[in-house]
């Protein structure tokens, strides 16, 4: 009996082992979601874990947009002013962690600018803009102290109020599925949220992962740099693919929060790389609605890796970036 136990388990132990050994593959996977294109990839054993990886990206998806009239965030915004809604654990951490932006930016990036992006209706062709009567009422509402957060619910204390979480919920995605990844004992990964890219350890070849940030000047050519980065996130964010024009004028979908007004500067791109990819997400929308002087010192400020993008194409870049960008044809400006 006790040489059958003893078999038995040398046979189990062998199984692991041979498991253990046997190579790697690389298992990928694209489809829409978050309104575009998601690529997701790993090196591992196993390639149903990309079910359980867009599982997890549909769910977020369908609770933390303000457009799907069954969110959680749409039930927050259909109540507002009535009471408050009760909403998984993972909606409190998101929108406190925008509120934490919020506040490290002095209120430019603002989880309530739903009431703007509402009447401004940027992905709109249609050419028309709101009212300064309208933009006023909508600058009233997107006050943060609008906002009560509690450990298991959210109140918005004024109909009209909208919580608007885009300019985050990539960043937190991202981090979402990179998490999942690490429990399952995953070392390498890609996931690729359109403009937000997150990393998980090397690449499949072992090297740090080499991520292309765009020419805001030529979208569909060469990047203008590449950042080598493992264990993080690399948000870009752009006024050059979102916007509309009205009287031969155009207006980007970045929104000052104080005056309700469109924010074209001069600034073309943002892209931060740090490995919170909602506190990237979250600043790269910020700095782009600062403008180039007041971004760079905020970078400063807050200590953060960022690549800042004018409007003439110069590129500008925090120093603590020196060791692991190059740029193929570009000069930079470090600070």
């Amino acid at each position: 009996m006790k040489y059958k136990y003893f078999a038995a388990l040398v046979l189990l132990l062998a199984g692991l082992l041979l498991y253990t050994l046997r190579s790697e593959e690389v298992f990928s996977r694209s489809a829409m979601a978050m309104n575009t294109i998601i690529r997701i990839g790993f090196k591992g054993h196993d390639n149903t874990l990309l079910d359980d990886a867009f599982a997890l990206l549909s769910t977020l998806d369908n609770s933390l947009s303000m457009y799907n009239p069954s969110s959680d965030i749409s039930r927050i915004n259909d109540l507002a002013g009535i009471s408050g809604v009760s909403v998984p654990d993972y909606v409190v951490d998101v929108v406190r962690r925008a509120c934490l932006v919020h506040d490290s930016t002095g209120g430019v990036f603002n989880p309530l600018i739903g009431s703007l992006t509402r009447i401004w209706k940027i992905n709109r062709d249609d050419g028309l803009i709101p009212s300064q009567e309208s933009i006023d009422e909508a600058v009233k509402l997107s006050d943060i102290s609008n906002l009560v957060l509690d450990s298991d619910s959210i109140f918005l204390k004024h109909k009209g109020c909208l919580l608007d979480l885009g300019g985050i919920a990539k960043g937190f995605a991202g981090d979402a599925i990179a998490e999942l990844f690490r429990r399952k004992g995953i070392k390498s990964a890609l996931i690729d949220l359109g403009g937000n890219i997150c990393v998980v350890g090397k690449n499949f070849e072992g090297n740090d992962w080499r991520v292309g940030i765009r020419n805001p000047l030529n979208p569909h050519g060469s990047p203008v740099l590449i950042v080598n980065v493992r264990d993080c996130s690399v948000v870009t964010s752009g006024n050059y693919e979102r916007y509309k024009i009205h009287d031969g004028k155009k207006y980007s979908h970045f929104f000052d929060p104080k005056t309700g007004q469109s924010v074209m500067n001069d600034l073309l791109s943002v892209t931060v790389i740090d490995p919170d990819g909602s506190l990237a997400d979250g600043l790269a929308t910020a700095f782009m609605t600062m403008g180039f002087d007041n971004a760079k010192a905020m970078i400063s400020k807050l200590n953060v890796k960022a690549v800042l993008i004018r409007n003439d194409g110069s590129i500008h870049a925090s120093r603590s970036l020196k060791d692991i960008i190059t740029a193929p044809k570009s000069a930079i400006e470090l600070f």
